[in-house]
């Protein structure tokens, strides 16, 4: 018998306030603000790769 997985959420309004008054125009702010209102863990997790990749990179 399999162990019953949770799945959790996250939730992005804080981010995406933080992301329309604080961050410039560009790429890094558009893909959070096109995220959804929540996400997984996991996908959570994935795009913070890439925010901070973009970051690093500075790209904005």
């Amino acid at each position: 018998m399999q162990a019953p997985t949770t799945l959790r959420k996250v939730q992005l309004a804080g981010l995406k306030r933080f992301a329309l008054e604080r961050i410039p125009d560009g790429p890094l702010r558009d893909d959070i603000l096109g995220q959804p209102d929540e996400l997984d863990a996991d996908e959570f997790l994935a795009n913070a790769r890439v925010w901070l990749r973009l970051v690093r990179f500075g790209v904005d």
